[in-house]
C-alpha cells in the first residue's frame, strides 16, 4: 500500500463516513470541503495530526502541540502570569494574528475566549483537553467560504471521537529538570453500545491536568537574571527595590544624585550612573524582577475537561447525536511585588518635603528646601518596591462549554445535516492584595508611611488591603443544515454540490470590578465601564465539484454574510486541481475573506494599563534613563472601525516518487487590507513624525527639563501613551510550505516514518496606510523566515520510539528593517545582528504488553531534550524572546494507559 492510499485509509477510518446506497464505497469529509469525496486530496493544502503524533512527545494539552507547528507564529502565550488573560492560549497562523485563524471542532464553531487580550479575541486552545482529541486538522489556505469569512489565514479543525467501546485509563507525571513544573495528568474514557448491533453509543472522556508553577529564577545564566552585562549588555535591574531609591538633580553639576533608603546587599549595590545617567553621583540599591521577587514565570494551572457523545442510529440511513463539553481551567499567580514611582505625574507624586525620608542634606535648618542644592524640577523621586506588603495575586477561572445535537441522513444520493450548537466561554478573574488608592496615596503625603517600617506600617496595610473580582463571558448559538450530493453525469464523472444556511448568534459582556472602574486600586489600570455587546448573522453558502476533463477537477464555493452590524459580504473561492499522474499532482485555490470587528473591537472597551517601553529620546549613550520606563496606557475599541478584506492564492503540488515517500509544496500568499490593529509602539517612538497627526495614536510628554536637557535627553519623560485600534494596515504575506512523509519497512526491524514541515515567509510587507510604503518584516525579530517541524518514529511490534524537533528559524535584532537598531542607539551595537535559530528536540518511547498485559502501555518523553536554552536577546525584562521561544529546559515524563476491552 503507498503512502498516499495509507493516509486515505487513515482518513477514512476517523473520518465523518457514510456508504453510497449505491456501491457501498465510502466516502468522506475532508477538512476545506462540504462534499464527501473517495479522494481526499482536494485543490488545499490540508495537514493533519495524528493522535499518535499529538502526544509522542510527551504533550499533555492542545498548546504544546500547535503552538510549534510551522505555520504557526506566536500567538496568546498561556505561560504568562500578567496581561488581561493569563492561562489561555492562542493560535495565529502565518503571524497575521489570532482573529484570522477560525478554530472549529469537528466543523463548528468554538466560543472565544471571554476575557480579550486587550482586543485580541481568540479561541483559548486549552479550552479543548487533549484527552478528548482524536486528530487535528489544518486547512493551510483562506476558508472563508467554507467555514466563515473570517478565516483569512486558514482553519483548525480539531476532530472528537465519533463513538467508542470499552474503557481507557491513562495517567502521567512530569518534572522539569529544574525540578519546578510539576505535573499530574489522568484521563478516563468509557463507551458502551455498538451502532450495528446496538443502534447505539454512549461515550464519556474525563481529563484532569495540574501544572505547579515554573521560576526563571531555577534557570542558569541569562535566563534567571537581569543582569546582564555578562553577555553584552547592560545591567537590566531597576530601582523599584525594597525599601527603595530616591535620586534628584544636584544644582552645581545638573546630575542626578542617589541614595538607597536602607540596607542593601552588596551584589545590589551599584552606581547610580549605571541605571540613571551618565556621570550619576551615589549609589542605588538595585532590584532583580527574577530574582528577587517570588513572581512565577508561568503560573499554577488546574484543569479539568469532560467530553460526552451519545449516538443513536435511527434507522438505515439516519442518525442523530449529542456533543456535550464541560471544561474548566484555573490560573492562578501569586508574588507580584506592589511599587512606588513618586514623581510629578504619578498618583503618589513627588517625595513631600514634610515626609520624615526625604533628605536632611536638601533642607534648610528652618525646614524649607534648600534651592540652592536641588536643581531640575525641585524634586525628590522615589522609586521602590513594597515588599513587606503581600504580593499580588491573580485567579482566572474560566468555564468553557459547547453542546451539539445534530441528526444527519441519506435520501437518495443526497446527504443531508443539520444541528444546533450553543457553546460559550465565561471567565471570573479574582485579584487579591490589592491597596486601595486614596488612603495609600494619603498616607504617603501625610507621612504615615514609611518605607521599609514593616512593623510601622501594619496598621496602614489593616485598612488599605483589598480584593477584587471582575467577570466576562462570550457566546455563540447557532442553527444550521447543510445537503450535498451529485447533481448529474458529465464525461468526465459526477458533479457534485454542497448547500447550506447558518444563523448565528454572537455574544459578549463584560463586569469589571466596581473598584477598578472607579480608579480606587493603587497601581491597578483604571477599567472602562462593562458593556454588553452582541451581533446576528445569517449566512447561506454553496459549493460545487466539477470534473472538467478526465483527471482535472476544479471547486467553486461562494458565502453570503448578513451582519446585523456591518451590512453584507460575499467572499468566493476558486479551486483547481489536476492529476497529471498517478503519482503527480498540481493544485491552487483563490479565495476572498471578509472580517467584521470582533464585539470588542467595536465596542466602547478602552483599557487601561501600564507599559514598558525604550524612549529612543531619553536613550542614548550618555543618558540612559528612558532605556527602561513606563507609562500609563490607554488602548481599545474604535466605534468607527470598519472591516478587513483579504485576498489569498496557493499554488502546489503533490508528489509520490516512490511508495515510500510522499512530498507537498504549496506557494501561498494572503494580502490582508484595512487590517484592524494598533501601531507598533517601538515604531512609533523610533519615528514619531510619520505619526504625528494620526488620530490613532498619541503620545504626551511633560515638558523636558533643563537638567534632563544638558544631562542628554532630547524631550520629556512620557506621561500617557493612548493607541486606538484603527483600520491600520495594508499586509501582503508571501510564503512556501514544504511536507514530507516516509515510510520505511525494514522487515525484521520494524519500520521507521520521518516527517518534516516547513513554512519559508519570503516575505512580510506591512504599510501602515494603503498610501504608504510597505516595510519589509520578513527576518525581523518576531518574524522569523523559517520554522520546520521533523519527527521520526521506530515502530516494531510492542515498541515505538520517537524524536521531534521544532525549530524557530533566526532573526534579525531589529524590529524594522528601516530603523536603527535599538541596541546600537543604546551603545550595544554587538547585539544588533542575527537572534540565532531555536531548536529543541523531544524524544519519546512506548511499550506495550510488560508482564504479559497486552493492553498496557508504558511511556516516558523527554522534551527539550539536549536542555536547549533559547538564544539570549533582551525582551520584555527577560533574556529571551517570550513570543517564540521557551525557558522551561529539559522536562521528563512518564504514563502509563490501560485498556480494558
Amino acid at each position: 500500500m503507498s503512502v498516499e492510499q495509507e493516509r486515505a485509509a487513515a482518513a477514512a477510518a476517523a473520518a465523518k463516513a457514510a456508504a453510497t446506497a449505491d456501491n457501498g464505497i465510502q466516502k468522506v469529509f475532508v477538512t476545506g470541503s462540504n462534499i464527501r469525496r473517495i479522494n481526499i486530496e482536494t485543490a488545499s493544502p490540508v495537514q493533519i495530526i495524528t493522535r499518535d503524533e499529538l502526544v509522542r512527545g510527551g504533550a499533555t494539552s492542545l498548546t504544546e502541540v500547535l503552538r510549534t507547528i510551522s505555520s504557526n507564529v506566536g500567538g496568546v502565550d498561556d505561560t504568562r502570569t500578567g496581561g488581561f488573560s493569563a492561562g489561555a492560549s492562542g493560535l495565529n497562523l502565518r503571524g497575521i494574528g489570532s482573529q484570522a485563524t477560525l478554530m472549529l471542532i469537528n466543523g463548528r464553531r468554538l466560543a472565544p475566549y471571554a476575557q480579550p487580550e486587550f482586543q485580541t479575541t481568540f479561541v483559548d486552545l486549552n479550552s479543548v483537553p487533549i484527552g478528548a482529541v482524536e486528530r487535528i486538522e489544518i486547512l493551510k489556505d483562506g476558508a472563508s467560504a467554507i467555514y466563515g469569512s473570517e478565516a483569512m489565514a486558514g482553519v483548525v479543525n480539531i476532530i472528537l471521537r465519533e463513538n467508542f467501546e470499552g474503557l481507557e485509563l491513562s495517567g502521567s507525571l512530569g518534572e522539569s529538570g529544574k525540578h519546578d513544573g510539576r505535573q499530574q495528568r489522568a484521563t478516563i474514557s468509557g463507551g458502551f453500545g455498538d451502532l450495528v448491533a446496538n443502534k447505539f453509543n454512549v461515550y464519556a472522556t474525563l481529563d484532569v491536568r495540574s501544572r505547579d508553577p515554573m521560576y526563571l529564577r531555577n534557570r542558569e545564566g541569562y535566563l534567571g537574571t537581569q543582569n546582564w552585562t555578562d553577555y553584552g549588555y547592560r545591567d537590566n535591574r531597576n530601582l523599584y527595590t525594597f525599601p527603595g531609591n530616591l535620586y534628584w538633580t544636584d544644582k552645581a553639576t545638573n546630575t542626578f544624585k542617589a541614595k538607597s533608603l536602607g540596607e542593601c546587599r552588596p551584589d545590589r549595590l551599584v552606581p547610580a550612573s549605571r541605571l540613571l545617567s551618565a556621570g550619576s553621583q551615589g549609589t542605588v540599591c538595585v532590584y532583580d524582577d527574577i530574582q528577587d521577587s517570588n513572581l512565577a514565570n508561568a503560573g499554577k494551572t488546574d484543569r479539568i475537561g469532560l467530553t460526552t457523545r451519545a449516538t443513536w442510529a435511527i434507522n438505515a440511513t439516519t442518525t442523530a447525536w449529542v456533543e456535550g463539553m464541560l471544561h474548566r481551567n484555573k490560573s492562578t499567580s501569586s508574588g507580584t511585588p506592589h511599587w512606588v514611582a513618586g514623581q510629578v505625574g504619578q498618583p503618589t507624586g513627588a517625595l513631600p518635603l514634610s515626609h520624615p525620608q526625604f533628605p536632611a542634606e536638601l533642607k534648610n535648618p528652618d525646614g524649607t528646601l534648600n534651592t540652592n542644592l536641588i536643581g531640575g524640577n525641585g524634586t525628590v523621586r522615589v522609586r521602590a518596591s513594597l515588599n513587606d506588603f503581600p504580593g499580588q495575586g491573580q485567579r482566572n477561572v474560566t468555564d468553557f462549554n459547547r453542546f451539539l445535537v445534530a441528526i444527519k441522513g441519506t435520501v437518495g444520493k443526497f446527504d443531508w445535516e443539520s444541528g444546533f450548537l450553543s457553546t460559550s466561554s465565561e471567565v471570573k478573574s479574582a485579584r487579591s492584595s490589592g491597596l486601595l488608592l486614596k488612603p495609600f496615596v494619603d498616607a504617603y503625603h501625610d507621612g504615615s508611611f514609611i518605607f521599609g517600617n514593616s512593623a510601622g506600617n501594619e496598621a496602614l496595610l489593616a485598612k488599605i488591603l483589598t480584593n477584587s473580582a471582575s467577570g466576562f463571558k462570550s457566546g455563540v448559538q447557532q442553527i444550521d443544515g447543510k445537503l450535498s450530493g451529485e447533481l448529474f453525469a458529465l464525461p468526465a464523472g459526477p458533479m457534485s454540490f454542497a448547500a447550506g444556511i447558518e444563523f448565528r448568534r454572537e455574544s459578549l459582556s463584560t463586569n469589571p470590578d466596581p473598584l477598578s472602574v472607579a480608579g480606587q486600586l493603587y497601581h491597578t489600570a483604571q477599567s472602562p465601564p462593562g458593556f454588553s455587546n452582541d451581533r446576528r448573522v445569517a449566512s447561506m453558502f454553496g459549493e460545487l465539484n466539477i470534473p472538467v476533463i478526465k483527471n482535472v477537477e476544479a471547486s467553486l464555493a461562494a458565502r453570503f454574510d448578513r451582519y446585523s452590524d456591518y451590512g453584507n459580504s460575499t467572499t468566493p473561492k476558486l479551486g483547481l486541481k489536476w492529476d497529471a499522474t498517478p503519482k503527480l499532482m498540481f493544485r491552487g485555490t483563490y479565495a476572498e475573506g471578509f472580517r467584521a470587528p470582533t464585539l470588542v473591537e467595536n465596542s466602547t472597551d478602552v483599557r487601561n494599563a501600564f507599559i514598558g517601553f525604550r524612549d529612543p529620546e531619553r536613550c542614548n549613550a550618555k543618558f540612559t534613563l528612558g532605556c527602561s520606563d513606563q507609562s500609563p496606557y490607554q488602548s481599545g475599541a474604535n466605534a468607527n472601525l470598519g472591516p478587513e478584506t483579504a485576498k489569498s492564492q496557493t499554488l502546489g503540488m503533490v508528489w509520490e516518487p516512490a511508495n515510500w515517500l510522499l512530498a507537498t509544496a504549496d506557494a501561498w500568499r494572503i494580502t490582508r487590507i484595512d487590517e484592524i490593529g494598533t501601531y507598533s509602539l517601538s515604531n512609533v517612538l523610533n519615528n514619531p513624525a510619520r505619526y504625528a497627526n494620526d488620530p490613532a495614536v498619541q503620545i504626551t510628554r511633560a515638558a523636558l527639563t533643563p537638567a534632563d536637557a544638558a544631562a542628554g535627553a532630547t524631550a520629556g519623560e512620557i506621561t500617557n501613551i493612548k493607541s486606538l485600534l484603527t483600520n491600520v494596515a495594508v499586509t501582503d504575506i508571501r510564503g512556501v510550505d514544504i511536507d514530507l512523509k516516509g515510510k520505511f519497512n525494514l522487515g525484521a526491524w520494524g519500520r521507521v516514518e520521518p516527517k518534516l514541515s516547513v513554512m519559508y515567509t519570503r516575505s512580510y510587507r506591512n504599510a501602515p496606510s494603503p498610501d504608504d510604503l510597505q516595510i519589509e518584516y520578513a527576518g525581523t525579530r518576531g518574524t522569523p523566515k523559517y520554522q520546520a517541524n521533523l519527527g521520526v518514529v521506530w515502530k516494531k511490534a510492542n515498541w515505538q520510539l520517537s524524536a521531534d524537533a521544532a525549530m524557530v528559524g533566526k532573526m534579525s535584532a531589529k524590529d524594522d528593517f528601516t530603523t536603527t537598531c535599538t541596541f546600537e542607539i543604546q551603545g550595544f551595537p554587538a547585539l544588533c545582528g542575527d537572534i540565532p535559530s531555536f531548536t529543541t528536540f523531544n524524544l519519546g518511547g512506548s511499550y506495550s504488553g510488560l508482564l504479559g498485559m497486552k493492553d498496557l502501555k508504558l511511556s516516558a518523553a523527554i522534551q527539550n531534550a539536549f536542555d536547549r536554552k533559547p538564544p539570549f536577546t533582551p525582551f520584555d525584562g527577560a533574556g529571551y524572546y517570550r513570543p517564540l521561544h521557551n525557558a522551561m529546559g529539559r522536562y521528563f515524563q512518564v504514563s502509563a494507559d490501560y485498556s480494558f476491552k
